[in-house]
């Protein structure tokens, strides 16, 4: 796989941005705060976000009563995540959706970035909508597209609770999140767990578009991820993308286990195969991820050796693809 374009390849657009704003690292509850908009988590970086209709919406009555940064990204926590994983009212997807717009909208306002004392928690939030994210940064369907203009509101179908944005907004959103490297973590463990899962409901003898749709879905994703992964590291300097890789890395392999076995437990055999290679190789092993679920997967599966060779080509060419369009989306 190609390189990470290396630091240096700098673009104008966020030059100014950077020079008006000094680069740091500051420790807030033990995140690194790798750039602060505002001042250290104050009211001033969220202002704009408080007095936002829809952030008062979302939150509810007890808006009145968030005054930072910090404060808000616990009660959009709050507001859009229920108690089993995954599973949201609808009253909480709206307020997801209502979130996303309504930072999307305000990011040019703030240089594409955003306080980390809120990014994290608004990370931990979304990633908790892997399911829909999946399906607007992956491959999409006809009710995510119908649904993502700011005026459609959360839907409910067979298969649970829904929001939508749309994409670009969503992909900007992320990006500016994943300056954070706590966020961009929480993020890409959600992808990745949703992907195994997506594997693991294949069955044995499976073929055709059934056999092949997971992983390629996957791939889209998990590349537009390896290309935000990308864009953070061509905008930091060297020393700050080695501890940006070196924090996202400990944050993904943190829980490593010794795999079990694909038999009782798929999901968990794919994740920690996966958490196991990354901590091996290193974090530029994440540009390969999608081919090595894939790999493991097809071995588990049973699959004959020249198909599981072909999905995993068919992987990682798409996931390259992908990290390449994103690169070019958000430069």
């Amino acid at each position: 796989m190609p390189e990470t374009p290396p630091p240096t390849d700098r673009r104008p657009r966020r030059r100014a941005a950077l020079i008006a704003a000094v680069a740091c690292v500051a420790v807030a509850g033990g995140i690194g705060a790798w750039f602060l908009v505002g001042s250290g988590g104050d009211a001033e970086g969220c202002a704009d976000l408080l007095k936002d209709k829809r952030i008062q919406k979302a939150l509810g009555e007890d808006h009145a009563a968030v005054t930072d940064c910090a404060e808000l990204g616990t009660a959009i926590r709050e507001a859009t995540v229920g108690s089993v994983p995954g599973e949201h009212s609808l009253r909480q997807a709206q307020a997801m959706k209502d979130v996303l717009v309504a930072v999307g909208n305000g990011l040019d306002d703030k240089g594409g970035r955003l306080d980390p004392e809120l990014s994290v928690p608004l990370a931990v939030a979304l990633a908790d909508y892997a399911a829909d994210t999946d399906k607007l940064l992956g491959i999409g369907d006809a009710d995510h597209v119908s649904h993502a203009v700011p005026s459609e509101p959360a839907w409910e179908d067979a298969d649970g609770v829904h929001m939508s944005v749309l994409r670009l907004e969503l992909l900007r959103t992320i990006r500016a999140l994943s300056q954070e490297p706590a966020a961009y973590t929480a993020l890409r463990d959600a992808a990745t767990r949703y992907a195994a899962e997506g594997l693991a409901a294949v069955r044995p003898g499976t073929t055709g578009a059934e056999l092949t749709v997971p992983p390629a879905r996957n791939s889209r994703t998990l590349g537009t991820l390896d290309g935000v992964r990308a864009d953070v590291l061509r905008d930091l300097g060297a020393k700050e993308a080695d501890r940006w890789q070196d924090e996202v890395l400990a944050g993904l392999t943190k829980d490593a286990t010794e795999p079990p076995s694909y038999t009782k437990d798929p999901v968990g055999h794919l994740v920690a195969t996966w958490q196991q290679t990354l901590r091996a190789k290193g974090a530029d092993a994440l540009e390969d991820q999608s081919a090595d679920l894939t790999a493991t997967w097809g071995t588990a599966l049973g699959l004959d050796a020249s198909v599981r060779d072909d999905l995993r080509k068919d992987a990682s060419d798409s996931s390259f693809n992908e990290r390449k369009d994103t690169l070019d989306q958000l430069d």
